[in-house]
């Protein structure tokens, strides 16, 4: 089989997933929940929306893992989630983005029966026009990128970009 041509491929540092469902629309729930967290700097690394699955409205967000504990009490707070809605979580993920080139549908499952056969677990997905970004466990993604570049083409001189850095928000208001 030839290999499939990427732009390229991305990996996250350490984050933690939290699930949200509930029975109604999620919208003022994402509003209410964004705005918390930006109250403590904590930024949404990952963030979607599957409305009505089984009833039921499904809000998926991760965050940096050194937020799990800020982030955990805002979303347990009994004012943070509507009545009905459910909380589970999941520590230390990491996001793997993989920018297709032209055949994003066969990317999807090349990735998808080679972590199988290595028992990766996917533990969400998001796709737009330009990339695809599986969540998996933080300690899985050295093993996932090795089981698809065999399958993949990077761009030359091009090898998958693992971040260095963290940003985090500032104190320091424009203007003041």
């Amino acid at each position: 089989m030839q290999n499939l041509k990427v732009g390229g491929l991305k990996q996250s540092l350490e984050l933690c997933q939290f699930d949200l469902r509930g029975p109604d629309s999620s919208e003022k729930t994402v509003s209410k929940i964004s705005k918390l967290l930006a109250s403590q700097k904590s930024n949404i690394e990952f963030l979607t929306y599957n409305p009505n699955t089984n009833r039921y409205h499904q809000l998926t967000l991760c965050v940096s893992q050194d937020k799990f504990s800020s982030t955990s009490k805002i979303l347990k707070k009994d004012a943070s989630l509507p009545t009905g809605w459910q909380i589970t979580w999941r520590e230390h993920v990491g996001i793997l983005t993989v920018f297709p080139h032209h055949s994003p549908i066969k990317i999807l499952g090349v990735i998808m029966v080679s972590w199988g056969a290595q028992s990766i677990p996917i533990h969400g997905i998001a796709t737009s026009l330009s990339a695809i970004s599986f969540v998996t466990d933080y300690n899985s993604i050295d093993k996932a990128v090795e089981a698809i570049q065999h399958s993949l083409q990077l761009p030359e001189n091009r090898a998958p970009l693992k971040p260095e850095i963290r940003y985090y928000q500032s104190d320091i208001v424009k203007g003041e």
